[in-house]
């Protein structure tokens, strides 16, 4: 009995390392808006086809922690030229100017609320570079 029961847990161990390793769920496909994971977490992806300007975000309490990829500007001082600065509007209201690629946008009131990223260059000129992404507060932990 024991031999069997080795045996059967050798071969379900050697099925389950195989070589294919699982896709994850959201690979290539665009999420549009906010899922909700639990009552005060929400994590939101946006991907579009336009690839100069990618943005993750992810809600906790009532924090927005933001992560921006961008393919033709910086936030390094070493490159003035590409120098990128992130404008952050909550409610078409200008919240902050933010210098770095990941930050955190800290008391957000409850309630449904746009959010929209604009990349200004070195200059502060507009780059035509944005994203708007919707995120819903439900608590202040």
């Amino acid at each position: 009995m024991r031999k069997l029961i080795l045996a059967l847990t050798v071969l379900m161990a050697a099925t389950g390392c195989g070589k294919k390793i699982p896709e994850p769920e959201n690979s290539g496909v665009a999420i549009q808006g906010v899922s909700t994971l639990e009552a005060a977490t929400t994590v939101s992806s946006i991907k579009n086809s336009d690839e100069d300007f990618r943005v993750k975000t992810f809600v906790k309490g009532n924090s927005v922690y933001v992560e921006c990829y961008l393919k033709n500007y910086g936030f390094s001082e070493s490159n003035p030229e590409q120098l990128a600065t992130v404008s952050v509007f909550i409610d078409n209201q200008k919240k902050v100017d933010m210098k770095t690629a990941a930050f955190i946008v800290k008391d957000v009131p409850n309630g449904m609320h746009k959010i929209k990223l604009e990349i200004l260059n070195g200059a502060g000129e507009k780059t035509g570079l944005q994203k708007e992404i919707e995120v819903h507060i439900t608590s202040s932990i």
